[in-house]
């Protein structure tokens, strides 16, 4: 079950001032924001901004010996920080047998990380979802989440909008692979994806409005995937070409850029089967100030290249679900893939 969040003006504080034995896991910049306001001061800080799977492992070893079971795990800041905390929380479960109350805390959203209870870890580089981590609470605030920029949590909206995407990609599962479909989950989600956009002045100027129907929009995402089994309805060929570049790159890009930039690419390749338009996507990312472009991800027109020669063979490597990129109708030779390029550079 997908937890509800509270909603609220300095309820972080509030919340850290009223827990006795916790443990922090956050970030330099929503700590140093945080931490002058609060009386009750922690009994550790744990910053980490890696999800490398080896490097949480030493993390957890290193933690592990401090908990007993009075002792809350509040994680604080991006996705990195909810995702670590909700490993940390996971790991006491399995291998002590500790169940701890566990806190999150987004200081900004640019994911919906929060509210998913798998945890996003790496392996050499892939993304892999493990574990199931569910919070007590998942907190708000709209004071501490306006003291990020502007421009990383109005990315946070592709996250939902990868539904756009997505759905294109599930039509064609249904008809090539006769995947399972529901036509009602699948209006439900692009429902979801339309009054999102119906919010793009609020989302633009990130106000307390903008904010919850970010949050708003993750919360409705999540609790359809969970409810329909997996992410189908969300998550598709914008985020496989997302992984893919990222193997090659060993980069990490505000996910939100790179995930926009990926479903208009996404839709320019589904052409007839893709269920809404470029043309609504890209004026949606213009109207709330996303810049989606290749320049402004730092991607080359190589990098580019070398992904979609390898984006055939890498949806079917990992094992990742029916999309576009295992359609026959897609031949991405050459002459395509130059097209495609001068298509994402144009727009």
């Amino acid at each position: 079950m997908v937890i509800k969040p509270i909603y609220g003006k300095g309820i972080a504080v509030e919340t850290l001032n009223a827990l006795d034995k916790c443990l922090i896991v956050t970030m330099k910049e929503p700590w140093d924001i945080l931490k002058p306001k609060i009386s009750n001061i922690p009994l550790k800080v744990s910053f980490n901004n890696s999800m490398d799977i080896k490097h949480l492992r030493e993390l957890y070893l290193s933690l592990k010996d401090l908990f007993n079971d009075s002792y809350t795990i509040v994680g604080i800041g991006g996705g990195t920080s909810c995702d670590t905390a909700k490993y940390l929380s996971w790991k006491l479960k399995e291998e002590v047998g500790l169940e701890l109350d566990l806190i999150l805390v987004p200081s900004i959203i640019s994911v919906d990380a929060f509210l998913c209870s798998s945890i996003a870890v790496r392996y050499d580089n892939n993304v892999n979802y493990i574990g199931e981590s569910s919070p007590k609470k998942i907190i708000i605030d709209y004071d501490l989440i306006k003291q990020a920029p502007k421009y990383l949590n109005r990315a946070g909206v592709s996250d939902t909008i990868s539904i756009t995407s997505a759905l294109g990609d599930w039509k064609l599962a249904y008809k090539e692979n006769h995947e399972r479909f529901d036509k009602d989950t699948f209006d439900q989600a692009k429902t979801i994806a339309k009054d999102l956009m119906k919010s793009k002045n609020d989302i633009r100027d990130v106000n307390d409005k903008g904010i919850k129907a970010l949050v708003e929009g993750f919360f409705r995402e999540v609790t359809l995937c969970n409810k329909w089994g997996n992410a189908r309805p969300e998550e598709g060929s914008e985020h496989f070409l997302a992984y893919c570049i990222e193997s090659i790159t060993h980069s990490h890009y505000i996910h939100g850029q790179i995930i926009g930039m990926n479903i208009l690419i996404s839709l320019y390749l589904q052409e007839d089967i893709a269920e809404f338009s470029i043309e609504e996507i890209l004026e949606f990312f213009n109207d709330i100030n996303l810049d989606i472009s290749p320049k402004s991800l730092e991607i080359s027109s190589e990098i580019l290249k070398k992904s979609f020669k390898k984006i055939q063979d890498y949806v079917r490597q990992e094992n990742l679900m029916y999309s576009i990129y295992n359609s026959p109708r897609l031949n991405l030779n050459q002459n395509k893939i130059k097209k495609i390029i001068q298509f994402i550079k144009s727009v």
